[in-house]
């Protein structure tokens, strides 16, 4: 699922979560909940796979590092060193890509960039 229609997807429910029938917003809410402890699980997944330690992801969640631990442990261990240059190196030859394609396209700078400089 691209990070737009997931994007589009939350906003909905979020619009429903401050709408006026009761029933919907409390289904919204429970929805907003579920879907927010999706993305926290990926995205402690994503920053293992990146080398992440478990302090690091504790840090930055606002939590102990044994807090981290204990409340994503379906979370993949660390990779090998290797590993984590190789996925860096991919990530930004990924983020070149698109960053080509968008230039080709004629869509390089999009109107809701905070960002004026294309990086």
């Amino acid at each position: 699922m691209a990070a737009r229609t997931v994007r589009d997807e939350l906003v909905a429910m979020i619009d429903r979560a401050l709408g006026d029938d009761p029933r919907q917003a409390l289904l919204a809410a429970r929805h907003l909940v579920e879907e927010t402890d999706w993305l926290m699980q990926r995205a402690v997944a994503l920053a293992r796979r990146d080398g992440f330690d478990w302090g690091r992801i504790g840090r930055n969640l606002g939590l102990t590092r044994q807090g981290a631990r204990q409340k994503f442990p379906a979370a993949p261990p660390l990779p090998p060193p290797h590993q984590v240059r190789r996925n860096r190196a991919e990530r930004q030859f990924r983020e070149g890509e698109l960053l080509a394609q968008r230039y080709r396209a004629g869509t390089l700078a999009r109107p809701d960039d905070d960002d004026p400089i294309a990086w």
